[in-house]
């Protein structure tokens, strides 16, 4: 298995050109616990650079080709492999549209009409996963512009609405603050913060339930040289597990 990055979670990664940039990465736990990286975010390539056990490791997420590789520059070598369409998301890349099923392996996706919620130009879809057996719906109201799912309606009851707050200024970029609150069926309620950049079109900063909060800072805006995405000459190639210690 791949050692997992920061940033790679569940978001959808799709083929169109994206803005190309550089940053830092920070994520921090309630227990103190700090995680930081180097990011390049390439032509529909992510590279992440980071420590791991003091070792030094590079993740490339290379979506164009459908493939990811991990390289050790200590040991001079890397692994990858392919990845099925829908299998590893990464949202440091901007959605295309707004079907959800581009972020679902195994989703059946019916667009159900468009409305107007909060305001905003929504675009109502219903998705259908089939579970041990079990046959799960639910609904998804997908914000048109900024290409976020406004209100989740779960299969459990539980629904999750986000809203826009204000605009906030982070590192002299103007970012806009949005609240998501997910009400679950026992009462209990989860808040959820994040700043979204709208040049980027993604989420720079985001705040959990719990403490957990993760960011990117630093960020600058220009190409990125393809040799970032490549893996250099003289590496070896091995199978795909974790590397050895020398």
């Amino acid at each position: 298995m791949l050692i997992a990055g920061l940033w790679v979670c569940a978001y959808s990664v799709h083929a169109q050109a994206n803005v190309q940039f550089s940053a830092q990465a920070r994520q921090s736990t309630p227990h103190g616990v700090v995680r930081r990286m180097r990011l390049f975010v390439g032509d529909n390539q992510v590279r992440v650079e980071y420590r791991h056990n003091e070792l030094e490791v590079v993740e490339i997420y290379d979506m164009a080709n459908q493939r990811v590789l991990l390289l050790v520059p200590k040991q001079k070598l890397y692994m990858q492999r392919a990845l099925p369409p829908g299998e590893v998301i990464n949202p440091m890349l901007a959605p295309r549209d707004n079907n959800p099923c581009a972020a679902i392996a195994q989703g059946q996706c019916e667009k159900l009409g468009s409305e107007t919620l909060y305001g905003r130009s929504v675009s109502k879809w219903q998705v259908t996963v089939v579970a041990q057996g079990k046959t799960l719906r639910s609904l998804h109201w997908i914000d048109d512009q900024r290409l976020m799912s406004l209100r989740d309606a779960w299969p459990d009851g539980s629904v999750s609405e986000l809203t826009l707050q204000d605009s906030a200024a982070r590192e002299g970029r103007i970012t806009e603050r949005w609240e998501r609150v997910t009400a679950h069926p026992d009462g209990k309620k989860e808040i959820t913060k994040q700043w979204y950049d709208p040049e980027l079109k993604i989420a720079v900063r985001e705040e959990r339930p719990g403490g957990f909060v993760r960011e990117i800072t630093h960020i600058r805006i220009a190409k990125q040289a393809a040799a970032l995405f490549q893996v250099p000459a003289g590496y070896r190639l091995v199978e795909n597990n974790a590397p050895q210690h020398e």
